[in-house]
C-alpha cells in the first residue's frame, strides 16, 4: 500500500528522495529483522490462533495512526507497526496453511502466491478507484483499517486447528529452536533459494523499465505493457503450477520451471521490438511465479511441524534481501543496465541446482 502511494505521500511530506526511502522501506524493514524472529519461534510453542489474530488487530491500527499521520517520522513509526505486524500475522498464517495439509505443501503455496499475485493487482486498483472518487491515500490507508479490524474480530472468534510437531519429541523452544534449524543444511540452502527469488520480482520491473526506456527507446504504452504482462503470466503460470503438483514432485516441478524460466529470460534480455517484449515477459511471468512457493514449500518440508522456525531461520537472508537492490543498481550505474539484468539469471540457475542437489521432498 505505503509503495503504491508514495508519490502522494512524497507530496504531502516533502522531504528528500532518501528520507522518502527510509521511511517506506529501510526503517519497517529494520525493524521487522529484530521483532519477528522470536515472535515466529513463540509460535511453535504459545498460541499461534492468537498471534495471528493480534497481527491481524495490529495492522489495523497501524494503517489507522498512516490514515492521521501529521509528520514523516509519525508515518515511519505507523508503518513500522503495520509492517511488524503484517509480517507476523502473514506469514504465520502461511505457515499454519502448510503445517494443515503437509502432504500438499506445493499446492498449498502456489495457491497463497495467486491470492498474493490478485492482492498486488488490487492494491494499485483501489488507489485509483478512491482517486476517482476525489480521495487520497489516506483514505485507502482508514478503509484498510476498517476491514482488517473486522477480519481480526473474525479470527479471533475462529480458534486455529495446530497440527502436532512432525518430529518425535517435544520441540525445543526459544534459541535453541533458532540454532537447531540453523544446523540443517537443507533447510539453509532452500531458504537462500526463497531469498534468489527477489530477483525475478520488483528488482525485474525496474531494471527492466529502466532499459525499455532509456536503452530500447520504447514509449510509457509499451513499457506499461510489458510491465503488467509479467503479473498477468505469473498467475497463469501458479495455476499451472497448482496442476501439475498434483502429478509431479516439488524437486521435479521446481527444475522444470527454473530450466524454462532461464530461457524465457535470456531470451526476454535479447528481445528489441516492443510486441515481442511483452510476449516474452509474459512467458518470464508464467516461468518465474512458481519458484518461489515451490521453494518455499521445500523449505517448510527441511523442518517439518516447526514452521516458526523456518520462518525465524529465514531472517538470516534478511540483510542480503535489503542489499539486493543497492547491489544491482551500482551495476547498472558502472556496467550498464543489462549487465545487471543479465546477474538476474542466477534465480533460474541457482533454483535449478538446488532442485537437483538438494530435494527435500518429492
Amino acid at each position: 500500500m505505503s509503495s503504491v502511494g508514495a508519490p502522494d505521500i512524497h507530496a504531502a511530506f516533502p522531504t528528500s528522495y532518501a528520507e522518502l526511502t527510509g521511511t517506506l522501506l529501510l526503517v519497517p524493514g529494520l525493524l521487522g529483522l529484530l521483532l519477528e524472529p522470536p515472535l515466529f519461534l513463540l509460535a511453535d510453542r504459545w498460541l499461534r490462533h492468537w498471534l495471528i489474530a493480534g497481527g491481524t488487530a495490529a495492522m489495523a491500527i497501524g494503517f489507522a495512526l498512516c490514515a492521521v499521520a501529521p509528520t514523516a517520522w509519525w508515518l515511519a513509526l505507523a508503518l513500522s507497526l503495520a509492517y511488524v505486524a503484517s509480517g507476523v500475522a502473514i506469514n504465520l498464517a502461511q505457515a499454519s496453511l502448510v503445517d494443515l495439509c503437509p502432504e500438499r505443501r506445493a499446492r498449498a503455496m502456489a495457491r497463497w502466491s495467486l491470492l498474493g499475485l490478485l492482492g498486488d493487482l488490487g492494491t494499485p486498483a483501489l488507489l485509483v478507484a478512491l482517486a476517482w472518487l476525489g480521495l487520497g491515500w489516506r483514505a485507502a490507508f482508514a478503509l484498510m483499517a476498517a476491514l482488517l479490524g473486522a477480519w481480526a474480530l473474525l479470527l479471533a472468534r475462529r480458534p486455529l486447528r495446530r497440527p502436532p510437531p512432525a518430529d518425535a519429541g517435544e520441540a525445543p523452544a526459544g534459541v535453541r529452536a533458532l540454532l537447531e534449524a540453523l544446523r540443517r543444511k537443507q533447510l539453509i540452502a532452500w531458504l537462500f533459494g526463497m531469498t534468489l527469488c527477489d530477483l525475478l520480482d520488483e528488482i525485474l520491473i525496474v531494471l527492466g523499465s529502466l532499459r525499455l526506456r532509456d536503452e530500447l527507446g520504447v514509449g510509457a504504452a509499451w513499457t506499461g505493457a510489458v510491465v503488467m504482462a509479467y503479473p498477468i503470466g505469473g498467475a497463469i503460470g501458479i495455476l499451472i503450477c497448482e496442476r501439475l503438483a498434483r502429478r509431479l514432485g516439488p524437486a521435479r516441478l521446481l527444475a522444470m520451471f527454473a530450466a524454462a524460466c532461464g530461457v524465457a529470460f535470456v531470451l526476454w534480455i535479447a528481445a528489441a521490438a516492443p510486441a515481442v517484449s511483452a510476449a516474452l515477459m509474459l512467458l518470464v511471468g508464467v516461468t518465474a511465479a512458481p519458484l518461489y512457493p515451490l521453494a518455499c514449500a521445500q523449505a517448510y518440508a527441511a523442518l517439518p511441524g516447526r514452521s516458526g522456525a523456518v520462518l525465524a531461520a529465514g531472517h538470516l537472508f534478511t540483510p542480503l534481501s535489503l542489499a539486493l537492490p543497492f547491489l544491482l543498481g551500482m551495476v547498472a550505474d558502472r556496467c550498464g543496465v543489462v549487465a545487471a539484468l543479465l546477474l538476474l539469471v542466477a534465480q533460474p540457475i541457482g533454483l535449478g541446482l538446488l532442485a537437483l542437489l538438494a530435494p527435500v521432498e518429492e
